[in-house]
């Protein structure tokens, strides 16, 4: 069965959080969720107030120090103030790290995708092709050496990008379909009445 962890932040979006969570359920994933500086008692106050419990509150309740070997994919919604949180996170940015050095999968929407490049401009890597939000395009461009797309998901290697949270869905199908497979990705989308331009 494959794992996912994706972390959680005070500010971070609800759809971008939410749609992954529940499409990689459906694939037969086990989802794993992590806070990250959460400072209202583990639950962490998203960018239209609505409210989420992660499965840990925090992330060393998990053992991120070994996270990259328990879990095949990390997934770092958007959210502008959830994403700087992610980006000014020393363990955040070591642990994005300890998942592409292990090769393992990395995915991020919308602003999330700042933090991957926080994490590769203080512990190396590859620069890979990417996209963000319009908003943050700037930033991720201005670090040089990021290849950027302005389509609505982008998989290159094990790095998965996307745009926002209309392209979440998107997003979440394209990770199923990267780690599972693309009879296992149409296997959940059917059932969900999925269009086929998203």
């Amino acid at each position: 069965m494959p794992r996912a962890l994706i972390l959680v932040a005070d500010g971070s979006e609800e759809i971008e959080f939410v749609t992954p969570y529940d499409v990689l359920i459906r694939a037969g994933f086990e989802v794993v969720s992590a806070g990250v500086q959460l400072k209202d008692d583990g639950i962490a106050h998203m960018t239209r107030n609505i409210r989420i419990i992660p499965d840990h509150p925090t992330l060393s309740s998990v053992p991120h120090q070994t996270a990259h070997e328990s879990f095949d994919i990390l997934i770092l919604p958007g959210g502008g103030p959830g994403a700087q949180t992610f980006s000014n996170n020393d363990t955040v940015l070591e642990l994005i790290a300890a998942f592409r050095t292990a090769g393992k999968y990395v995915a991020a929407i919308c602003a999330g995708t700042t933090a991957l490049v926080a994490a590769q401009k203080k512990h190396g890597g590859e620069k890979v092709r990417v996209t963000s939000h319009p908003s943050v395009q700037e930033k991720v461009e201005g670090e040089g050496g990021w290849e950027y797309s302005v389509e609505r998901v982008v998989v290159d290697g094990k790095v998965i990008t996307s745009r926002g949270p209309g392209t979440a869905l998107g997003f979440s199908l394209a990770i199923v379909e990267a780690i599972a497979g693309k009879s296992k990705r149409d296997e959940v989308a059917g059932p969900m009445v999925v269009a086929e331009t998203l």
